[in-house]
């Protein structure tokens, strides 16, 4: 068995905050791969998107205890996957036997096939003082053969994170691409009070935190590429200003942009830029770039009307923004260095809040349809826009998962604004989790190292 590279808790060389998102009460897990056969098995070609065919899986409970960890990293592992929307997850009441063990030879894959299991995940769970080993293995049934398995290490409290790690293991081995729910969520929500405070969660809502308590209105987060800040709007001070908080400690530090009031910003893919909205003293607005520590590096915009909501593309190379200059809200896009900027948008007489696909391809924004706020998918280079939502209600705030695939955004379909999840094709909708109060402006992530 060959021993992947153990992920060191210093920050990379170069890199200008030394602290892990986690935090050092929370161990680095180590992985070790178990044995990932050379072919991935027929079902690998067959999932090609979340909606087009859900593969029924069997996740059985780990073997060796019946903790809470245990119980943890069972249902955040089949809540993942059934999120995911390219797996049916199995009713273990219907399973038979005791599971089975995590070699192929202790493994009835008769029994799995009766039941109608396509795939299975089974496991075993070791504690010894303060460390906890998680050993996880995914199976095709029909092929009864073992695609791929990962061991973790770290103490109880990592058991959900090693179940969101394995999640994007399992979409890793069947579709050739990592999945995205080793991440977190940031928005804005008032389940404290009446006051608009920004907290972090995990895609389940657990780890659940609240980091500003300035009971104001707070706006617009965004992360920093490597997760361990955000930068987000506050009017803690009177008038909006920019504001980076690390997630961790929770300390604050202003980012001077000069006069003018922010209306948000977003960092550049490596860090050493972001593109900030500032209002100017006749109501217009203007994007400008700025150096982390405030110092305005050029000015992109200069059409002496509103300009807002800046979104970088993966590479750096280019924003997408909302522009007011041909008389409505729409959606463009421009080069970083200036130039002339591209219309995008042409659906509809309101489209604001851009934000860029992280494989490029691909922007999701909010439009105006019939009085309400829908989210669409336009092409990074125009085309014809596709409306991913159509309920009652407003649906804006789109942010993209780390893989491209998923979208969150915050809806009133139910009443309140509620954070919900879809595939990026809209096809699957759900509500992530209930909250107290409103909460809105989701920001995904990128994964967490």
């Amino acid at each position: 068995m060959a021993r992947e590279a153990r992920t060191s808790g210093a920050s990379r060389t170069g890199n200008r905050r030394s602290r892990r998102w986690v935090g050092a009460a929370i161990a680095v897990l180590a992985t070790l791969a178990l044995s990932t056969t050379a072919s991935h098995a027929q079902v690998r070609g067959l999932i090609t998107g979340p909606g087009e065919t859900a593969f029924p899986i069997a996740v059985t409970q780990l073997q060796g205890g019946e903790g809470e960890a245990a119980r943890a990293f069972g249902a955040t592992l089949s809540r993942n996957l059934d999120l995911s929307g390219l797996f049916r997850i199995l009713d273990p009441a219907s399973f038979i036997g005791d599971g089975g063990g995590t070699r192929i030879e202790d493994i009835d894959f008769g029994n799995w096939s009766t039941v109608g299991a396509r795939l299975l995940v089974t496991g075993r769970i070791a504690s010894a003082g303060s460390e906890l080993t998680i050993e996880a293995r995914l199976f095709d049934v029909a092929e009864r053969r073992q695609l791929g398995g990962k061991r973790y290490q770290g103490s109880s409290r990592d058991a959900r994170r090693m179940a969101n790690r394995f999640a994007d293991e399992i979409l890793l081995l069947l579709t050739g691409e990592a999945g995205p729910f080793d991440s977190r969520l940031a928005f804005i929500s008032t389940r404290s009070g009446r006051f608009k405070e920004l907290y972090v969660m995990n895609l389940d809502g657990s780890d659940l935190r609240q980091l500003t308590r300035n009971q104001t209105i707070n706006l617009s987060p965004s992360w920093a590429p490597d997760a361990r800040s955000l930068i987000f709007t506050s009017y803690k001070d009177g008038r909006p200003k920019l504001y980076e908080i690390d997630v961790v400690s929770g300390r604050e530090r202003l980012i001077p942009t000069g006069p003018g009031m922010v209306m948000g910003a977003s960092f550049s893919p490596d860090g050493r830029e972001i593109a900030v909205t500032r209002s100017g003293a006749k109501g217009d607005s203007e994007i400008l770039l700025v150096s982390p520590e405030g110092s305005v590096l050029s000015r992109l915009t200069e059409s002496q009307t509103i300009n807002v909501s800046p979104s970088f593309s993966p590479n750096g190379s280019q924003i997408a923004f909302c522009s007011g200059r041909t008389g409505s809200p729409q959606i463009y896009v421009m080069g970083t260095g200036g130039g002339q900027a591209r219309r995008v948008s042409f659906k509809g007489s309101y489209n604001t809040q851009p934000v860029w696909s992280p494989k490029g391809d691909k922007i999701a924004y909010t439009g105006r349809v019939d009085g309400r706020f829908q989210i669409f998918v336009v092409g990074a280079d125009g085309g014809e826009a596709t409306q991913i939502t159509s309920s009652r209600g407003d649906n804006v705030d789109p942010t993209w998962s780390p893989d491209g695939r998923y979208l969150v955004f915050s809806s009133t379909r139910a009443g309140k604004a509620q954070l919900y999840f879809s595939d990026a094709r809209g096809v699957r909708q759900r509500q992530l989790i209930t909250s107290p109060g409103s909460d809105s402006s989701p920001a995904w992530s990128p994964r967490l190292e």
